[in-house]
């Protein structure tokens, strides 16, 4: 994981094919891992779904923008590739926050180890982007009632948990470890 950057190093992230690839299959995961939630673990409003997962990825992997533009695109495709393929534009937000705030967090607050970098990045992620941003959503579009917020808040601290575990593994894998260090 990169420590401490600059905007106008996130930005440049934009710029090197290899990001782009890795950020367009972290995508194409998100989406793939989206649709089978959907269909499988979906009750009501509320869903136990790993989507987050690649884009909170991407986010730390990459900065706050790419992050933002692999949660949005994920979000979109997923919409079109739906049986509801009409995209919710505050669901849509949460997914932007959700990559741009574990980039931010990630990349520019300052932490004394590695552990709590990206335990706050998975977090703050889930707070702003899942759990704020698209209860609204869902509060506006499809009438989830208020107190489903709370719901939302177990879900993401439950999901969040193990994509903490899930991003610690990958990090620390040696292999990945040497490739990531192609990227960045």
């Amino acid at each position: 994981m990169k420590g401490k950057t600059t905007f106008i190093e996130d930005i440049k992230v934009f710029g090197k094919a290899r990001a782009l690839t890795l950020s367009a299959m972290l995508a194409a995961m998100s989406v793939v891992i989206g649709i089978v939630c959907k269909n499988f673990l979906t009750y009501i409003y509320y869903r136990i779904t790993f989507e987050n997962l690649p884009v909170i990825f991407a986010g730390i992997l990459f900065g706050p923008f790419v992050g933002a533009v692999v949660g949005v695109c994920a979000d979109a495709v997923s919409c079109l590739a739906s049986s509801n393929p009409s995209i919710n534009p505050v669901i849509s937000l949460g997914a932007l926050l959700v990559g741009f705030t574990s980039g931010l967090v990630s990349h520019h607050i300052s932490f004394k180890s590695e552990t709590a970098r990206l335990v706050a990045s998975v977090a703050m992620a889930h707070l702003i982007g899942q759990v704020i941003v698209k209860s609204i959503g869902k509060m506006l579009w499809y009438g989830m009632p208020w107190w489903g917020a709370f719901i939302g808040l177990g879900i993401s601290a439950f999901v969040g948990t193990l994509e903490f575990f899930a991003i610690r593994l990958l990090l620390d894998n040696p292999g990945i470890k040497k490739e990531l260090d192609k990227f960045i």
